[in-house]
C-alpha cells in the first residue's frame, strides 16, 4: 500500500500545477480576447459542464470507491473495470450524439463552430479513466502527465492566441488538449487492467447506483451550473464571464488543499471494507483538519482582498468581478464542510441514495431562489452566488442532521477545529481596512493595488500563524517545525564546524 502523505504532496503537487498554469494563462486570455467573445466560450462551457456528467454517469467517483474495494483481486478488478468502462462508452457516444443534434438545431449563426469543437471535450470521456490511477493511487504518473499537457496548453495559446479575435484557437486547444490528457491515462493505466466478457444485465444494476453518484459527483449541476445557465439566459455573456472570474479565482487555490482530502477516499473506503472504523475515523478528522486550517484562512484572505485578487488576475475590465471573487470565497468554507459531510462520511459509507435526496432538496431551494431573480429579472451575477450560498447551507444543515441521526461519524472534533480557524481567520478584516487606510489604492492595476495587496496578504499570514502559535495548535507547531528543519540542519552544520 502506498504512503497517504507521499500521495497527498503529490496530489497537492498536481493541484498547484493546476493554478500556476492558469495564473499565467488566464490573465493572458483576459486581457488577449475580446469581453463578448470571451463571454461567448463560457456560455458554451457552462452547456459542456451540463452534457459532461451525463456522458460519465458518475463512474468517476463510483469506479474509485469500487476498484478500491477489489484492486487486490485481479478477476474482481476486470470485471468491475470493464463493466464502467463500458458503460462510459454507451453513454459518451449517446450523449454527444443528443450534444450534435441540440446545437444544430439551434440558432447560433457564427458560434456553431465554437460550440462544435466544445463538443470534442464530451467525446474525449470516452478515454477518461482517472479514476481507475486515483484507485491504484497512481498519483506520480498524474503528476508528470498533468505537467506535459499544462506545457502543451501554455506554449500553444502563447503561439496561436494573439488577438482578440482568436476565440476559435483557443477554443480548440482547450478541446484538443482535454481529449490528449484522456489519452495519456488510458494508454497508462490500460497495462494493469484487462476488458473481460460482461452480461447485459451486470450493466443493467449498476444504472441505479452510478445514476446516484452522477448526482452527488456533479452536485454543482444544481448550484454553480445552475447559477451560470440562468445567467446566460437573461444577462450578457460577459455577466457569465464576471461569475466564471470569481468562481475560478476562488477555487483554483481551494483545489491544491482538496487534493489532501480527495486522496484520503481510496484509503477511507478501504479502511470501512475492513471494518476499521477508528481508522477510518481517525483520517477523516486529520484531513477535515488540514483541510479547513489552510482552507478557512485562504477564503476569508481571498474575501478581503477579492477587489484587487480580480484586477491583477483579469484586469481592468473585468473589475466589476471583484465581489463575485469576494462571495465564492466565503463560499469555500462552506464547500470544504460539504466535502468532509457528503464525500468522506456519507458517500464513503454507501449512502450515496441518500445523499442524492439531499443534494436535490439543496439544489431545488438554489433553482427556486434563481427562479425568484429571473423573473424580476436580476442580471447582476452577485444575486445568483447569494443563492448558492443559501442552498448550500441547507444542504449542510440537512447532512449534519443526517449524520447525527445515523451515527456515521462524531463531528465535536471537525466543529472545535473549524470554529477555531474561522475565528482566528475573521481578525484578517480589520487588518484590511487598516492596511487600506495606510496604503489605498484605485481600480486600477498598478503599484499602489500591488502593494496594498501585498502588505495586506503578509500581515494576515504573520497574525495566523502568530495566533495559532500562542494557541500552541498542535498541527501550526508542525507544519512550522517541518519548514524550519532545513534550516536548522544548516545552523547546526556551521555551529559544528
Amino acid at each position: 500500500m502506498k504512503d497517504i502523505k507521499l500521495n497527498a504532496l503529490t496530489n497537492m503537487m498536481v493541484r498547484i500545477l493546476n493554478i500556476v498554469f492558469p495564473l499565467i494563462t488566464a490573465p493572458y486570455i483576459s486581457r488577449v480576447l475580446d469581453k463578448t467573445a470571451y463571454g461567448n466560450f463560457n456560455v458554451s462551457n457552462t452547456l459542456i459542464n451540463v452534457f459532461i456528467p451525463f456522458a460519465t454517469l458518475g463512474v468517476y467517483n463510483y469506479g474509485i470507491r469500487e476498484i478500491s474495494r477489489v484492486k487486490d483481486r485481479k478477476d474482481a478488478l476486470n470485471k468491475v473495470f470493464s463493466e464502467l468502462f463500458y458503460i462510459s462508452i454507451i453513454c459518451t457516444v449517446i450523449t454527444t450524439g443528443i450534444y450534435y443534434l441540440y446545437i444544430f438545431n439551434q440558432s447560433l449563426g457564427s458560434l456553431n463552430l465554437l460550440y462544435a469543437i466544445m463538443g470534442i471535450q464530451i467525446f474525449s470521456q470516452v478515454f477518461y479513466i482517472e479514476w481507475l490511477n486515483e484507485a491504484f493511487e497512481n498519483y506520480k504518473f498524474i503528476l508528470y502527465k498533468t505537467l506535459i499537457i499544462r506545457v502543451i496548453m501554455l506554449v500553444s495559446i502563447f503561439l496561436f492566441v494573439k488577438t482578440e479575435n482568436d476565440i476559435i484557437p483557443y477554443t480548440l486547444i482547450m478541446s484538443i488538449t482535454t481529449l490528449l490528457n484522456y489519452l495519456m491515462s488510458f494508454f497508462w493505466i490500460k497495462k494493469d487492467v484487462s476488458f473481460v466478457k460482461i452480461q447485459v444485465k451486470n450493466l443493467k444494476r449498476l444504472i441505479r447506483p452510478l445514476f446516484a453518484t452522477l448526482l452527488i459527483a456533479n452536485a454543482n449541476m444544481l448550484y454553480t451550473t445552475l447559477d451560470q445557465i440562468f445567467l446566460s439566459k437573461i444577462s450578457l455573456p460577459e455577466h457569465v464571464t464576471y461569475y466564471v472570474q470569481g468562481y475560478n479565482l476562488a477555487t483554483l487555490l481551494a483545489r491544491v488543499v482538496s487534493g489532501a482530502v480527495s486522496v484520503s477516499v481510496p484509503r477511507l473506503g478501504y479502511y470501512l471494507g475492513i471494518g476499521d472504523k477508528d481508522a477510518y475515523e481517525d483520517l477523516v478528522n486529520k484531513g477535515s483538519r488540514a483541510f479547513n486550517f489552510f482552507l478557512v484562512p485562504i477564503g476569508i484572505g481571498l474575501a478581503v482582498v477579492g477587489t484587487q485578487a480580480t484586477l491583477i488576475y483579469g484586469g481592468e475590465k473585468y473589475a466589476m468581478a471583484g465581489i463575485c471573487t469576494t462571495l465564492f470565497a466565503i463560499r469555500t468554507i462552506g464547500w470544504a464542510s460539504e466535502i468532509i459531510f457528503g464525500t468522506q462520511i456519507i458517500m464513503v459509507n454507501r449512502y450515496e441514495q441518500n445523499l442524492t435526496i439531499l443534494y436535490f432538496l439543496g439544489g431545488g431551494t438554489n433553482f427556486l431562489l434563481n427562479m425568484i431573480l429571473y423573473y424580476n429579472r436580476v442580471t447582476s451575477p452577485e444575486y445568483y452566488i447569494i443563492t448558492t450560498i443559501i442552498a448550500e447551507l441547507v444542504l449542510l444543515i440537512l447532512e449534519y442532521l443526517f449524520i447525527k441521526r445515523l451515527h456515521l461519524m462524531n463531528m465535536k472534533i471537525i466543529f472545535k477545529n473549524l470554529i477555531k480557524y474561522v475565528s482566528i481567520s475573521l481578525g484578517f478584516v480589520p487588518i484590511s481596512f487598516v492596511v487600506t487606510k495606510f496604503f489605498p489604492y484605485k481600480m486600477i492595476v498598478n503599484k499602489a493595488l500591488l502593494l496594498n495587496s501585498f502588505v495586506t496578504i503578509i500581515i494576515c499570514v504573520i497574525y495566523y500563524i502568530v495566533a495559532l502559535v500562542l494557541l500552541k495548535d498542535d498541527l501550526m507547531i508542525y507544519v512550522l517545525n517541518a519548514f524550519l528543519k532545513p534550516f536548522k540542519k544548516i545552523f547546526n552544520r556551521k555551529r559544528s564546524v
